[in-house]
């Protein structure tokens, strides 16, 4: 029979045992590597995304960030003509999009709210709930409007759905290891000391176009349309670990 003072000593243990595997937990899942804060990554994007149904104008590069824990945010501007959605003036409107790669998701949190202010002057009321949309297969994006133009944001994960708020984020990267299983294409690396376990990265995209007032709910279908096209290419085409 179990006495009071060993069941208190047994409980007391499992205790300190439960938690020191929960701090470990925490550790391997969402803390930055050594080797990832001193060499932060990067990623070259391609001069030319194909779409369908239509043919980029321009691109170029945008200004890399600088985040305050030294990971860094490249990037790369895209232009494509609405020739359904003409303008005032008689030329063809653009969707011009813009494509940031957040290499840490956990310390630089990836969320429309959180990186508009930081990458854009639009503000951050302009994101009210209802702006989200789901799309079955594909995940969650926002599309809003601010001062006559329309807007198409979404994070494109390496995994799994896109996302908008930080729960979305941290659900889709940080899946149940006992339905989801261990990624262990990122386990070596993280034994080495390369990267993370949890693979917190993303693709920050934010589309826009202005508004034809002649035809609104045509100029949001398109964007929609283009946004949704422009996932489905990165999720086939995202950066390599």
């Amino acid at each position: 029979m179990i006495s009071v003072a060993n069941f208190a000593r047994q409980s007391l243990l499992c205790l300190l045992c439960g938690a020191a595997i929960g701090v470990l937990g925490h550790n391997i899942f969402n803390s930055s590597t050594k080797s990832s804060l001193q060499a932060p990554a990067t990623f070259d994007f391609p001069p030319q995304v194909p779409l369908a149904d239509t043919q980029m104008l321009a691109s170029k590069p945008l200004a890399a960030h600088t985040f305050e824990n030294g990971m860094v945010a490249t990037g790369r501007s895209y232009r494509y003509p609405v020739t359904t959605s003409p303008t005032a003036d008689n030329k063809s409107a653009a969707i011009d999009i813009e494509i940031r790669y957040i290499t840490d998701g956990v310390a630089n949190r990836p969320t429309m709210d959180a990186l508009l202010p930081v990458f854009t002057k639009i503000p951050v009321a302009a994101l009210k709930p209802a702006t989200m949309k789901e799309k079955p297969g594909l995940g969650f994006y926002s599309l809003f409007v601010d001062r006559q133009t329309a807007y198409f944001g979404t994070c494109i994960n390496p995994q799994g759905i896109t996302t908008v708020t930080g729960d979305q984020f941290h659900a889709n990267s940080n899946p149940n290891p006992l339905t989801s299983g261990i990624p262990l294409q990122r386990f070596l690396p993280w034994l080495m000391g390369k990267q993370t376990f949890r693979d917190s990265r993303c693709l920050w995209t934010l589309l826009s176009t202005p508004i034809d007032p002649s035809a609104p709910d045509a100029t949001m279908k398109t964007l929609e349309t283009t946004g949704v096209n422009w996932i489905r290419w990165w999720q086939m085409h995202f950066p390599a670990a």
